[in-house]
């Protein structure tokens, strides 16, 4: 009897922390994550959204719909990366982060950089100029 009421609780508790698990995304569509991220100047919130319109809603879009929002994620990073918060308002706040932080944020945004480059073919004139300037900017962070 003892063993049948444990499997009971086992069963559950499993039950009660599969249906914790699932999380809520902060947006529903590539377009609304874009959009979310266009609305807010902080950058935490804008590599949130972002990250999850790429990774969750661009399976079947054109690589050429996912460049801006490559880029203003990549810049994101790195600004976040450097201590901006983007918060604004009287008072300019900035942040000082622990060097493995920044070292992990400015690889994130090495890699998507490296990404963009593969598909350099694919980028407009301005974008093409938009990514030599956040290597730029990525290099002076480092």
């Amino acid at each position: 009897m003892k063993v049948y009421k444990l499997f009971i609780a086992i069963v559950l508790v499993s039950f009660a922390v599969n249906g914790e698990t699932k999380t809520k995304l902060p947006c529903n569509s590539l377009i609304e994550c874009e959009k979310k991220a266009d609305l807010t100047s902080i950058h935490r919130k804008k590599i949130t959204f972002l990250s999850t319109g790429i990774e969750e809603f661009s399976k079947d879009v054109n690589l050429q719909l996912l460049i801006p929002m490559y880029l203003k994620k990549i810049r994101a990073i790195i600004l976040e990366a450097n201590g901006e918060t983007g918060y604004t308002g009287e008072i300019v706040l900035k942040v000082s982060h622990k060097p493995e932080y920044k070292v992990t944020q400015l690889k994130k945004a090495e890699e998507d950089l490296l990404f963009l480059e593969k598909n350099i073919s694919l980028c407009s004139e301005d974008q093409k100029k938009q990514i030599e300037e956040l290597k730029t900017l990525h290099h002076n962070s480092q």
